[in-house]
C-alpha cells in the first residue's frame, strides 16, 4: 500500500508513483490513524458546501466568545475545550447548534448565489488498477472488444510485425496474422458488435495506407478504403467510419459505409492545418452521431500547437471545443455516456516523451490529466462501459558509444550522468574531437558537449529551450541547431562554446559543410553561408531531414520513396541542380538516418535485415552494401563520423507493451 502525504489518500496499486489527486510523490504504506480520522471528519463538510477555504468562516466569526472548536481525536468524538473552567454542558451543545446554523446559512446562500463547479465525480479513473498484458517490449498498438474480453494488439518481433488476439481472462494468444518484415498495422478498431476487426496496412513507404477489415477470430482480409490518413472512427450505431485524407495542401474529414461504399467529404481545411494524421491525430464520433471529434492542428501568432474540434456532420461547420493548448494530441476516444473524451497527449514539447492519458468534459471542454507518472502512453481503445481502457507504455533509453576506425567490434559506451536519451535526436563532432549532442538530462531536450571520452558534460542550451539536431560547422565555430517553440521549428546558431546564441529563421534539420548551412523549409532545401547571406534553394531535394549533404558539399544522399509504395531507395543528386548522380536499392529503416562517410566515399545508414539494425555502408561508385555495426539488440537511433575515421553512436532500448487501466471507483 502506498499513501499521499498531501490528501492522505491510500492506494493499492503499488506501480503508482504520484498521487492522482494531487500529483505529490507516494510515500510507503497506509495514512496515519490520525490522518484517516481527519480526513473523515473535514473533508466531507467540505465537499457538501463546495466552498473554497478562504471563504469559509472564520474561527472568529463562529464563536463570539472564548470557546474553540477542537477537531476530533477519535472515531465519533466532538470534545469541545472550555477555556473557562466550570461551564455548563448546556454551553456546548448551544456552541454545536450555532455551528450548525451557520453551515446551513453557509451552504444556502452557495446554492443560491455561488456558481457550481463541475463535479470530481464525473472524472473517470480517478481510482483505478494498472495491469500489464504484455511483458516482452515489443507491443506497439492495442485497441479492446467492447466487451472487454478480448484485446488485438501488434507484436513488433525482429522487425516482423504480426497480429495477435488476447483472451483476457485466460490471458492466451491466438495468432491472427504472420510476421511479416514489410509491413505495418496502424488505427486497429474493432466493430461495434465485436465480429470484426480493422486495420490499416501498409508497406516502408508512408503513402498509400489502406483499410482492411477481417473476422476477429481471424480469417480472410478484406480491402475496405484505400488512401487512409488517420485513425478511424466508428459511428455509434457501427454503420459508418470516418478518417482523414491527406494531401500536400489540404487535409479533410472524410465519411463512409463500414464496407467502405459511399464515401463523402464532409470538411476540409488547408493542409498546413490538418485534422491529423497516424502518428499524431485521432478520429471519433459523438453518441448521438451528430458530430465528428478531431484533433485539430493549429497555427498563430504563439506558434503551432494542437487541440479538439468538433464537424457537424450534416454540414461541415466546425466548432472548437477547448481553448487549451497541448504539444501534441494521439488517439481519442468517446465515453460511452458522452460525457467526455479519453485522450492521450503531450501539454509541452518537454512532455513529448512522457505523453499521459487526459479526460476533458464534453461539451464543456474542461481537460484534465488522469495518468500522472513518468511513463510515455501511445495508443488508447476503451470498451462499451467505459470502465476498461487499453493502451501502450513506452520507455526509451539511449547511451553513445565510440566505435574507432569505424570498428563496432570495438566499440565503448560513455558514461553518462543520466543514461537517457542520450544522442537521440543528434550527434556532431567538432574538429578537435569533441562531440555535440542532443539529451534530456534535466528534463528538457537540450544541446550538450563533452570530450570525445565522455568527461566534461557541460550543456549549451538553457533548461528552458526545447533544442536538439545539432550540427557543427567544419571550421569548429559554430554551431546551428533546431529550437521548437509551439510545435514551430526555427534554426537557431552560437559559438562552439555555447556564447552568443541567435535565432536565424524558420527551418528544420540543419546540416553544414564547407561554410554552408543546409536546413529544411516550406517543403523543400535550402542553402545559406554560415555567417548569412541570402538562402537559395536547392532543386530537387526536397526534404533535408531525409538526406545529408557530402563533405566537400556537392553531393546530397537521401531517401527516396517511390510514387508507387514500393521500396524506398537511396539515391545521390548534385547540389548544384539536384540531378540524379546514382540510384541505389537500400532497406533503410524509416526515417531514414544517412551520413557520409569522412572521405566521401561511401554512404553509411541505418538497415533493419532479419530485425537486426545496424549501419552499412554503400560504396558511392556501386558494389554490394556492407553491414559496419553488429550490435544483435536494440536500435540506433542516430550516429556520425569524426576526427580520425571515429564514429559516434547513440545506442539504446525502446521498450512498449500493452497494459489494461481498469476504472475502480464504486
Amino acid at each position: 500500500m502506498k499513501r499521499c502525504p498531501e490528501c492522505r489518500r491510500d492506494y493499492f496499486d503499488e506501480t503508482l508513483i504520484y498521487c492522482l489527486d494531487d500529483g505529490n510523490a507516494l510515500l510507503e504504506g497506509p495514512a496515519s490513524a490520525t490522518e484517516s480520522v481527519t480526513s473523515i471528519v473535514s473533508e466531507p463538510v467540505a465537499h457538501a458546501i463546495s466552498v473554497p477555504t478562504n471563504e469559509l468562516p472564520t474561527r472568529a466569526q463562529i464563536h463570539s466568545t472564548d470557546h474553540t472548536a477542537i477537531l476530533p481525536t477519535g472515531a465519533g468524538a466532538y470534545p469541545v475545550q472550555n477555556a473557562r473552567a466550570g461551564r455548563s454542558r448546556q454551553l456546548v451543545i448551544f456552541g454545536t447548534f450555532c455551528l450548525l446554523m451557520m453551515g446551513g446559512i453557509g451552504f444556502g446562500i452557495y446554492k443560491l448565489g455561488w456558481p457550481e463547479k463541475p463535479e470530481l465525480s464525473r472524472v473517470p479513473f480517478q481510482s483505478m488498477s494498472i495491469e500489464p498484458l504484455t511483458s516482452n517490449g515489443k507491443a506497439t498498438d492495442a485497441v479492446i472488444s467492447p466487451d472487454g474480453r478480448q484485446v488485438v494488439y501488434v507484436l513488433d518481433e525482429g522487425g516482423k510485425r504480426s497480429l495477435w488476439l488476447r483472451q483476457v481472462a485466460t490471458m492466451t494468444d491466438l495468432q491472427l496474422r504472420e510476421p511479416d518484415k514489410e509491413v505495418f498495422y496502424w488505427s486497429l478498431t474493432i466493430s461495434r458488435d465485436g465480429d470484426f476487426l480493422y486495420y490499416v496496412y501498409g508497406g516502408t513507404s508512408i503513402r498509400n495506407r489502406i483499410l482492411y477489415q477481417m473476422p476477429l477470430v481471424g480469417g480472410t482480409p478484406k480491402k475496405i478504403i484505400e488512401d487512409i490518413g488517420s485513425p478511424i472512427g466508428l459511428s455509434p450505431d457501427g454503420k459508418q467510419l470516418a478518417f482523414v485524407r491527406s494531401r500536400e495542401k489540404e487535409s479533410a474529414i472524410m465519411i463512409a459505409n463500414a464496407d467502405g461504399s459511399g464515401e463523402r467529404e464532409i470538411a476540409k481545411r488547408p493542409g498546413n492545418r490538418s485534422f491529423g494524421s497516424f502518428f499524431a491525430g485521432g478520429i471519433a464520433w459523438s453518441p448521438d452521431a451528430k458530430k465528428i471529434i478531431s484533433v485539430s492542428d493549429v497555427r498563430d501568432s504563439e506558434g503551432r500547437y494542437h487541440n479538439i474540434a468538433e464537424v457537424s456532420v450534416d454540414d461541415g461547420t466546425e466548432r472548437i471545443i477547448t481553448t487549451h493548448r497541448w504539444h501534441e494530441i494521439q488517439r481519442m476516444v468517446f465515453l460511452t455516456d458522452g460525457s467526455g473524451l479519453l485522450f492521450t497527449a503531450a501539454e509541452k514539447a518537454s512532455e513529448n516523451r512522457a505523453k499521459q492519458v487526459w479526460f476533458m468534459s464534453y461539451p464543456e471542454g474542461e481537460a484534465r490529466k488522469i495518468t500522472k507518472d513518468l511513463n510515455h502512453y501511445t495508443d488508447l481503445s476503451l470498451n462499451a462501459d467505459s470502465n476498461t481502457l487499453v493502451t501502450v507504455q513506452q520507455n526509451e533509453n539511449a547511451n553513445i558509444w565510440i566505435a574507432p576506425d569505424g570498428d563496432a567490434g570495438r566499440a565503448i559506451q560513455l558514461s553518462s550522468v543520466s543514461g537517457k536519451m542520450d544522442g537521440w535526436d543528434g550527434i556532431s563532432w567538432t574538429p578537435d574531437g569533441k562531440l555535440v549532442y542532443h539529451s534530456v538530462t534535466g528534463g528538457n531536450d537540450g544541446v550538450w558537449i563533452m570530450d570525445g571520452d565522455g568527461k566534461n558534460r557541460k550543456r549549451l542550451t538553457s533548461p528552458e529551450t526545447i533544442a536538439f539536431w545539432p550540427s557543427v560547422t567544419a571550421d569548429g565555430r559554430f554551431i546551428f541547431y533546431n529550437v521548437e517553440i509551439g510545435r514551430m521549428r526555427r534554426v537557431w546558431r552560437m559559438d562552439i562554446d555555447g556564447a552568443n546564441q541567435k535565432e536565424m529563421f524558420a527551418g528544420s534539420g540543419p546540416k553544414t559543410a564547407v561554410g554552408f548551412l543546409y536546413y529544411g523549409d516550406k517543403g523543400g532545401t535550402w542553402k545559406i553561408p554560415i555567417d548569412g547571406g541570402e538562402p537559395v534553394q536547392i532543386p530537387g531535394v526536397r526534404s533535408v531531414d531525409r538526406c545529408t549533404i557530402s563533405p566537400n558539399g556537392e553531393l546530397f544522399a537521401c531517401q527516396f520513396d517511390p510514387a508507387d509504395g514500393g521500396q524506398a531507395r537511396l539515391r545521390v543528386v548534385s547540389a548544384a541542380d539536384g540531378g540524379i548522380v546514382k540510384d541505389f536499392t537500400a532497406k533503410m529503416e524509416l526515417p531514414a538516418r544517412i551520413r557520409w562517410t569522412p572521405d566521401g566515399r561511401s554512404v553509411t545508414y541505418v538497415s533493419r535485415v532479419e530485425g537486426l539494425r545496424d549501419i552499412w555502408s554503400q560504396p558511392i561508385d556501386g558494389g554490394e552494401p556492407k553491414r559496419i555495426t553488429n550490435f544483435r539488440t536494440d536500435q540506433i537511433f542516430s550516429f556520425s563520423w569524426g576526427p580520425e575515421n571515429k564514429l559516434a553512436i547513440s545506442h539504446g532500448t525502446s521498450a512498449s507493451d500493452v497494459v489494461l487501466i481498469r476504472n475502480i471507483e464504486q
